[in-house]
């Protein structure tokens, strides 16, 4: 029996300004629309999604400041279609979640730093913009008249990947839901 997957790429942006202007702003756009595995067999075990099929998230914001990641996935992928488990059929697939970021202004897997994930959430802080061990920058500049501060953003990427565990689940269409949220510092 063959399976065709996907997860679902949906992302979630939840901004949080703290004590800087309106005028600084983060985004979280995904450049991908989902993770798509392509047909799988039942019964065929655990399956890794290598980061070259990652999701990508990709972070723009001021280069010199840091950003909390959190990142929450589903536990598993289900099913699209009515399903009533059985003894011998699941109507659910495990997923194990993993991530990775990049922030030295290109998306470039082979520069890519894993983040740890716990139970499919992972929270981390990452600069905008990689600084080696310096301290994060100076505070924003104060907002004046003709001051633009988008020519203070950078871009920083995440990766989503993973694997998935394929027992005897019902054929169909599976889809999962992933969130990442980013607030500054």
């Amino acid at each position: 029996m063959i399976l065709p997957l996907w997860m679902n790429g949906n992302v979630i942006a939840q901004i949080n300004f703290g004590n800087y202007s309106s005028k600084y702003t983060v985004s979280a756009t995904s450049t991908t629309s989902s993770i798509v595995l392509g047909d799988v067999i039942q019964g065929q075990g655990n399956i890794n999604i290598p980061i070259e099929s990652a999701g990508i998230v990709e972070i723009v914001g001021v280069k010199y400041l840091d950003v909390i990641v959190t990142i929450m996935a589903d536990q598993g992928l289900v099913v699209q279609e009515a399903c009533t488990p059985t003894a011998y059929i699941v109507c659910d697939i495990p997923y194990t979640l993993q991530a990775a970021y990049v922030n030295r202004g290109t998306n470039n897997i082979n520069q890519a730093v894993n983040i740890d994930v716990s139970a499919n959430t992972a929270s981390v802080v990452i600069p905008i913009k990689y600084r080696g061990n310096a301290p994060p920058g100076p505070p924003p500049t104060p907002v004046y008249e003709g001051y633009n501060p988008a020519i203070f953003n950078e871009t920083a990427y995440i990766y989503i990947y993973g694997s998935i565990d394929v027992g005897f689940a019902r054929a169909g269409d599976y889809k999962a839901t992933i969130t990442v949220s980013v607030n500054y510092d």
